[in-house]
């Protein structure tokens, strides 16, 4: 079975690489990446001129109408050029308020995250985040006016976020709810912390009894959630594969060795090939799980969880491959290889890594 995008979404693929290009060469991304900081100059022409937040979001909403294969190739741009913006945070958030919000709370809370003035977050970075027994954050008090008290580690622009999606206990422990937090609220301390991958910081949020809103505790609706971000993950490392191969392919075509190409090296064809057949792999998956998304069928969970392990998986080769192609020079930090053999690493255990992810598709199958 072969997928395809159609002449529009190509069209809005080539200008939106073309904005990137011009507006967040690699040389500001490692600007950018060495402030620990985020691009808000180009994620306000993303947010405000595109609508990128907001894409597949009905236009009842404030969205752009769009299906989700359009928020999948921003995705993919994104990871290709390692654009250091809060988008896939920004995305979880919405999905969050969409699938469990009130009607109050999606009037109030989303046309500030849909046009980029608010930068939100799913502050979910693991598999047990979303379990009562492991969870790390609990609720307290009045259930209409919870106080949540616990900590989480490296919540993706955390330190830069407007509004923070939180996974907390109830008081009995028995299940597990997103609720809204303010960041910059009473009984929060978000605090920016060294991050493997310098283009996507990190944070750990402090909560001491602080003040929430409940958005709900819908197991499945939840799961979606969670299933839409593996998905734009798997959509993003696969974007970053791609321009690994482009990069290692142009390298080996210009590096000269015993008076030749490198390119002409039957090991390097060979490794040039084994990321290729991977990606080639990887994208066939991963456009299922964008049209599943975007259908939101019943096959979505299991070919998200497939998707964004085939896709992490496949960057973690590309990756290594592109550092030994590109010899002495490929783990210093003047080049660039390092940067997505570091997004490889930071993408792979998020939300469970390559075992969890095999572990939970045996059990889907019943195996």
């Amino acid at each position: 079975m072969y997928f395809a995008y159609d002449s529009d979404q190509e069209e809005f693929r080539s200008s939106l690489r073309r904005l990137l290009t011009e507006r967040a060469p690699m040389a500001r991304v490692r600007e950018i990446a060495e402030q620990g900081a985020h691009d808000a100059a180009t994620w306000r022409l993303l947010a405000s001129n595109m609508g990128v937040p907001g894409l597949h979001v009905a236009e009842r909403f404030g969205g752009g109408g769009f299906s989700f294969l359009e928020t999948a190739l921003v995705a993919q741009e994104l990871g290709r050029a390692l654009t250091p913006v809060p988008m896939v945070t920004t995305t979880g958030a919405i999905e969050a308020v969409l699938r469990l919000g009130s009607a109050a709370q999606q009037q109030e809370l989303l046309p500030g995250l849909l046009d980029g003035r608010v930068i939100g977050t799913l502050a979910l970075s693991g598999a047990q985040d979303t379990e009562a027994g492991a969870a790390r954050v609990r609720a307290a008090g009045d259930p209409a006016a919870p106080a949540l008290t616990g900590r989480l580690d490296y919540v993706a622009f955390g330190h830069v976020a407007d509004l923070l999606v939180v996974p907390a206990a109830s008081p009995a422990g028995d299940v597990v709810a997103l609720y809204v937090v303010d960041p910059r609220g009473p009984g929060v301390r978000t605090t920016a912390r060294p991050s493997l991958d310098p283009t996507r910081t990190v944070a750990t949020v402090e909560l001491a009894e602080a003040p929430a809103q409940l958005l709900g505790a819908d197991r499945d609706a939840i799961g979606r959630v969670v299933d839409i971000v593996r998905t734009l993950l798997a959509n993003e490392a696969l974007g970053a594969a791609e321009a690994v191969l482009a990069m290692a392919v142009d390298y080996a075509k210009q590096r000269i060795q015993f008076n030749r190409p490198i390119g002409s090296f039957q090991a390097v064809k060979h490794k040039c090939a084994d990321m290729a057949i991977a990606i080639d792999a990887a994208q066939a998956t991963v456009m299922y799980a964008s049209l599943c998304a975007a259908e939101d069928n019943d096959e979505f969970h299991r070919v998200a969880v497939m998707a964004k392990a085939q896709a992490a998986e496949c960057l973690n080769l590309c990756a290594a491959q592109n550092i030994q192609i590109h010899g002495g020079i490929g783990f210093t930090w003047e080049a660039d290889p390092h940067l997505y053999f570091r997004r490889a690493r930071a993408i792979e255990p998020l939300f469970g890594d390559h075992a969890h992810h095999t572990e939970l598709l045996a059990e889907l199958v019943g195996i």
